[in-house]
């Protein structure tokens, strides 16, 4: 059976995929805006890096060529993407490492999600 997205550019249906899947995680865990403002941060704004952070996985995997496989390369993006915020939760009081294991633990599921999908739909495992 021909995959369903055959034509179309990996690129595209990774960038597709990751900007819809991306927001999953909001059902599991924040970041909210509240554990920015007592910090006298605007938490409003502040969470808008995680959420293109993530919505962008699906993009990072399109262009990454290394490793190879899809299962490989999809949750290695998604971890690395998410590790620098991961670091600055670290150092956010109350968050630590709890909120730092939840986003990268997303992260690395999204970006599963994302490979894996853009696999059956394509059938390549990269560009």
């Amino acid at each position: 059976m021909e995959p369903v997205a055959r034509r179309l550019p990996y690129l595209l249906v990774c960038t597709l995929l990751g900007a819809a899947l991306g927001w999953l995680p909001i059902l599991v865990h924040g970041p909210i805006p509240e554990k920015f403002d007592i910090l006298y941060i605007r938490g409003a704004i502040a969470v808008w890096g995680f959420y293109l952070a993530r919505c962008s996985i699906g993009f990072w995997i399109g262009i990454t060529t290394l490793p190879e496989r899809w299962w490989l390369r999809g949750p290695l993006v998604g971890f690395l993407v998410m590790l620098p915020l991961g670091i600055v939760l670290l150092a956010t009081p109350g968050c630590q490492g709890r909120c730092t294991m939840w986003n990268l633990s997303t992260g690395t599921g999204v970006g599963a999600l994302v490979a894996g999908l853009a696999f059956l739909l394509t059938g390549k495992h990269r560009q």
